[in-house]
């Protein structure tokens, strides 16, 4: 395949109905640090939100692994390190043909904000969890399965009877410490996502393949195909190509099968 224009910095997303899927698949480790606490903190505040002693069992062990990720990654200065990047590629677009100045100037100031809030942050993400008798022994705990029955943990059988605002409350005050990293994760990845130019390709036969222009860094590509299509993309990327191939996953009995036939698709390839 040819090299592809990338089109207009922040360029955004076509408007994607709701039956339309989108994979994404991250270049570089960081990014990929990035995506999976996005997905960890959608769904403790999710489940942190809804009343049932269940959901607030599902946000628990949700922030058991939020911080047991944050605990083999120093994901505070990665985010910053992230941050920094972004602006001094922002600010190199400054002297580009056709972009919006005001807006440039807007997103860079609120990339600063948010780096000197992350830098102003004093403590360890884990310092409201740290030492926390109650939550070391779920963390222990759930470690094994089924570990958080209630002859197992007493204290945690008689916490999830206790009023949905009590707990919720202490819910929120665990992950208060991540409030800023996850708005901060939040602006990066919304502007990672709209510094690609999205195009209507074809996988043909099922498959699609492109080279990357090493002019750019590339952080992530993005795959939208409609649900009614039936099928779900394998994506596998390096520096300098990717490929992705369309599978019918059949009716989850079987192993799934590479489809045969053309698949219009939405690709984004984001890099800022």
């Amino acid at each position: 395949m040819d090299m592809f224009d990338t089109g207009p910095p922040f360029a955004g997303l076509d408007a994607l109905t709701e039956s339309t899927l989108t994979f994404e698949q991250p270049l570089h480790e960081r990014v990929r640090l990035l995506l999976r606490m996005e997905t960890l903190i959608e769904r403790f505040r999710q489940a942190s939100l809804d009343g049932r002693d269940f959901d607030h069992h599902h946000a628990l062990m949700v922030l058991v692994d939020i911080y047991s990720l944050a605990g083999r990654v120093d994901v505070k200065r990665e985010l910053m390190g992230e941050i920094e990047r972004q602006i001094a590629n922002l600010n190199r677009l400054a002297t580009q043909p056709g972009v919006d100045q005001e807006r440039l100037t807007l997103t860079m100031q609120g990339q600063r904000r948010l780096l000197g809030r992350l830098e102003d942050q004093v403590g360890a993400l884990d310092q409201r969890i740290k030492g926390n008798e109650f939550f070391t022994s779920i963390r222990q705990r759930t470690a094994l399965p089924g570990g958080a029955c209630d002859f197992d943990l007493p204290i945690y059988h008689y916490w999830l009877s206790q009023p949905a605002a009590a707990r919720e409350a202490l819910l929120l005050e665990w992950f208060q410490p991540l409030d800023t990293v996850a708005e901060a994760i939040t602006q990066v990845l919304t502007f990672m996502r709209a510094a690609g130019a999205p195009r209507h390709v074809t996988g043909h036969d099922g498959y699609y393949e492109q080279s990357l222009d090493t002019n750019y860094a590339w952080q992530l590509i993005r795959v939208s195909v409609a649900a009614d299509l039936q099928c779900y993309p394998e994506i596998s990327a390096g520096r300098q190509r990717f490929t992705v191939r369309f599978l019918d996953p059949g009716d989850f009995h079987e192993r799934p099968r590479i489809v045969a036939r053309d698949i219009p698709f939405q690709l984004t390839c984001c890099a800022i």
